[in-house]
């Protein structure tokens, strides 16, 4: 009896060890793949080309040429607008408002002179309280836009305040005044244009407008 109890206790050792061996050898098969996809882009690049030449003399009536074309030079088709802001500051640097005081209609101290082809060329619209000019076409490559703005006129019916200082003498009977001029006069305008450009097919989205460019 004690002869085969060994022999059971043998089998049993036995199986522990087959039992662990087999836990013990689980393995997967595995197998991983890389691929490199390269996608190859279009040069996208647009050129912008100001013909501005600042005068230190503005005299009101004067009109100074100011033009500012966009040129697609890649060979992505790209959508073009155009937004500007002004500014006025005294010889102190104090700031002016863009028109004047007279009544019954305020003169605008400085006229920007728009394009003659405006209304066909460009589409305005105003978002979010801001006005924009759009090209009304898209810009394939090499092509480029017309200038939103040709000049700007120092208005020559912007009133022009004076200052008269005045000093008497009164041993010589004399009385002498010097009149100086300020405001506009001795100020500095700026006209700030804005101008920008996004590939044609996401125009709407980048921009967020609703404008048709053809």
């Amino acid at each position: 009896m004690k002869k085969i109890k060994n022999k059971k206790s043998l089998f049993a050792l036995l199986l522990v060890a087959i039992l662990g061996i087999v836990g013990g050898t689980i393995a997967y098969f595995t197998s991983t793949d890389t691929f490199a996809n390269v996608f190859g882009t279009k040069p996208y690049s647009m050129e912008v080309t100001e013909t501005f030449e600042s005068p230190n003399d503005w005299t009101p009536g004067t009109t100074t040429n100011k033009t500012i074309i966009a040129k697609n030079k890649g060979d992505v088709d790209a959508a073009v607008r155009v937004s500007y802001t002004e500014s006025w500051v005294d010889a102190n640097g104090d700031s002016l408002s863009l028109t004047d005081s007279a009544t019954p209609t305020p003169n605008r101290a400085a006229i920007i002179n728009f394009a003659s082809d405006l209304n066909t060329k460009w589409t305005k619209s105003t978002e979010g309280g801001k006005d924009y000019y759009y090209y009304k076409t898209k810009l394939a490559k090499n092509q480029s836009t017309t200038s939103l703005i040709n000049s700007v006129t120092f208005n020559p019916n912007v009133t022009i305040s004076t200052t008269d200082n005045c000093v008497e003498n009164t041993t010589a009977h004399t009385k002498t005044c010097t009149t100086t001029t300020n405001g506009y006069a001795g100020g500095t305008y700026t006209l700030t244009v804005k101008v920008e450009t996004v590939q044609y097919d996401q125009y709407k989205t980048v921009w967020g407008t609703n404008v048709t460019i053809s």
